[in-house]
This record gives structure tokens, C-alpha cells and sequence, in this order.
């Protein structure tokens, strides 16, 4: 049964689980999000053959007897529901960053309120009472012994202070605009692999900066501004497996077999009509089955929000609802979505405070980011 896209309850719990879920963890939902999500054990397959670990449960309130009933017995001992609407409940078992108990709720209690308990144990005989104890004997009168005067010390030389480790050279350069495109990268060869023989079609390559992740596969790089194409081909000289040529990707019609994989890199024009139109070209250049790596602002990062409330920022980006409708509209399935850098005003430079604010990016999630990365397939 696919997906019902038009359906609110469903498109949100799906909207939190892509927001929240890392790569590689267990879950287990409705037949339906099969399909959507990755390592998703459907409601048909919960009994054939061993239960894995689950990181998240997805809880129909309209599906529970279809669901083990030990099982549900023991749900509530070793997760938290961290989400619940008309329809779904879903149980975390380590909850994250920006994760609360709903338990409280009443779309959570219309589900807790119903879910089989376990027998309360039988509660332990109390112990008899121990005899009170003999009051102890007076203890003997021992008279104060009078200190001797204290010893003058000797003096000791001054020591001195252990010299301050010379401090770190600074990081040089933009920091925070490498530091989201390293993410970006990394995340890129995560997501789509470097297979020989594979075409990859970069649109808005740049200077070719991003597509060094693939030293097996055919790569065809386009951008509307022939310098950075130019600078693209200087950078890949000698390697065949790279080409490059000046054309608007929005306008783009190629002759060649469709590509097994397409990249949009920071290229999404601003604009619901505008980005709509390079993503329906980037459809018609992919084949079915094919990939589609998106990396884009996020509208609603958490420094943007709180800029916004000073009246100081400027819209820029989508949101992560934004960005998975227009995938959905022009013809993609999402399959994941990360979040990239949580920056801070100012020109950082300690390595350390970098370490951390790449790691929150992470944990936050593409819901608060600066910038998010998707993963989709074309239908």
C-alpha cells in the first residue's frame, strides 16, 4: 500500500522521523513507511525471526493489534513516546536533543491509557522487628592532653610559576564556510557511493569542489559561469572520468543517457517556482531508481529565527517541509535528511568550539541547522 502523501497525520510523523532519526537506526512502523524510510521493520515482519534493538517505534492507535502484545506490555519500560498526533505515537529509546516526554498529552495518553500492563509483584513480607539494642555504658572520663607549642618551619625558596603552553595557531581563512563544506562532503560520501562506471551529473558544479568525492565514477560538472568551469577544468586536468561544460542547469537538455546519480549543491535557486524548475530538470536527467543529493539553507535555523525576531535577517532558504514537498512534487521519494553546522555570530577560530558547533549541527538535526543535505530516489 503506498504512502498517504495527502494525509497530515501521516506526512508529519514521517516529517519528525527524517528529522530526527541518524543513519542506521532501527525502527519499527506501519507497513508504509517501509517504503520511506531506511532499516524499517514493518508491522507484517515484527514476528519473523529475531527482534533487532529498536531506536524508535511507530504506534498506529488504530494498528495495536497487530503488534505483539508482549511486546507493547514491555514498550513503555525501555522508551519514551517523544511525539504523538490524532493518529500516531512514536517512542524513542534514547531521547535526543530537543526530544520531550509527551506523555502527558492526550494524543499520547489516548494510546498509554489502553496499552496492556504488567501484573504488579507481589510486594515483599515485611521483616520482623529487631530487639532494641542495650543502652551502651557511659564512656570513661579521659582528661585533655594540653598540645605542644608548634615548630617554627623553615622557610622555603620561592617557586616559580610553570611556564603557559605556547597557545594553538588560529584557523585561518573563512572557518565556518569550510568547516559546512567538509560537512557537506562527508555526508555526500555517505550517501552516495563511488562506483566505477557510474554517471553522476553535478548541476551548478562551481569550481568542482564537491565532485573529488568520486574517483571511480564518470562525472559531468555544468554551471551557468564559465570561469568557475574554467577553474573546474584546471583543477581536473588528465582525468577522464571528469568533464565540464558552461550551461544554465535550469535550461539544461541533454542528449546522453540518463545519470544514475544527480548533485545540487548549494545550487537550489531562491524561490518555490525557481527551484521547482531546476528540480524537475534534474528528474528528467535521472533515471528511475537514480539518486538525487540535495544540500540547501534552512530557513528555519536557529540563528535565522532569532535574527528574524531583531527584524535584522533576510529570508533565505526553505524550510525542511518546503524542501521535501518540491522533492515529492517533482517526482522523488526522500530517504534521508541531515542537518549541517550550527554556526554562531562572530569570527570563530579555536578549533575546539568548531569540533562543537559541527557536532550540534548533527544532533540538531535539519530542523534547527544552518544548512540541510537530503537524500532522495526519482520514482
Amino acid at each position: 500500500m503506498p504512502f498517504p502523501t495527502d494525509d497530515r497525520a501521516w506526512n508529519d510523523t514521517l516529517l519528525y522521523l527524517l528529522e530526527r532519526r541518524r543513519p542506521g537506526e532501527r525502527t519499527l512502523a506501519p507497513d508504509e513507511f517501509a517504503d520511506e524510510l531506511p532499516f524499517v521493520r514493518p508491522y507484517s515482519q515484527q514476528n519473523s525471526g529475531e527482534e533487532p534493538a529498536y531506536a524508535w517505534v511507530v504506534i498506529h492507535k488504530g494498528m495495536v493489534g497487530k503488534l505483539d502484545t508482549e511486546f507493547m506490555r514491555d514498550l513503555t519500560s525501555w522508551s519514551v513516546p517523544v511525539f504523538a498526533n490524532d493518529v500516531f505515537v512514536v517512542f524513542a529509546r534514547e531521547p535526543g536533543f530537543a526530544m520531550s516526554d509527551v506523555s502527558d498529552s492526550n494524543h499520547a495518553k489516548a494510546l498509554l491509557n489502553v496499552l496492556p500492563k504488567r501484573e504488579a509483584a507481589a510486594a515483599p513480607a515485611e521483616p520482623e522487628p529487631e530487639p532494641e539494642p542495650e543502652a551502651p555504658a557511659p564512656a570513661p572520663v579521659v582528661e585533655p592532653v594540653q598540645p605542644e607549642p608548634p615548630r617554627a618551619e623553615p622557610e622555603l625558596p620561592p617557586v616559580s610559576a610553570p611556564a603557559q603552553p605556547a597557545p594553538k595557531p588560529a584557523v585561518a581563512g573563512s572557518v565556518l564556510e569550510r568547516l559546512r563544506q567538509q560537512e557537506v562532503l562527508r555526508l555526500l560520501r555517505d550517501m552516495v557511493a563511488d562506483v566505477p562506471g557510474q554517471r553522476v551529473l553535478d548541476l551548478g558544479c562551481g569550481t568542482g569542489r564537491f565532485i573529488g568525492a568520486f574517483s571511480e565514477s564518470k562525472v559531468l560538472g555544468v554551471d551557468a559561469a564559465a570561469d568557475k568551469v574554467e577553474q573546474a577544468q584546471a583543477a581536473h586536468a588528465g582525468l577522464p572520468n571528469f568533464r565540464f561544460t558552461v550551461a544554465d542547469p535550469a535550461s539544461l537538455a541533454l542528449s546522453e543517457p540518463a545519470f544514475d546519480a544527480v548533485l545540487l549543491v548549494d545550487a537550489l535557486p531562491q524561490g518555490a517556482d525557481a527551484a521547482a524548475g531546476l528540480l524537475a530538470r534534474a528528474a528528467a536527467h535521472l533515471r528511475p531508481g537514480g539518486l538525487l543529493f540535495l544540500s540547501l539553507d534552512n530557513r528555519e535555523a536557529l540563528h535565522r529565527r532569532i535574527a528574524r525576531l531583531s527584524g535584522t535577517a533576510a529570508e533565505a532558504g526553505f524550510t525542511l517541509a518546503e524542501a521535501m514537498g518540491m522533492l515529492r512534487a517533482a517526482g522523488f521519494q526522500p530517504l534521508r535528511a541531515d542537518g549541517v553546522l550550527l554556526p554562531v555570530a562572530g569570527d570563530v577560530q579555536d578549533e575546539g568550539i568548531l569540533d562543537s558547533l559541527r557536532e550540534l549541527g548533527r544532533l540538531v538535526g535539519p530542523a534547527h541547522a544552518e544548512a540541510m543535505v537530503l537524500l532522495a530516489r526519482r520514482d
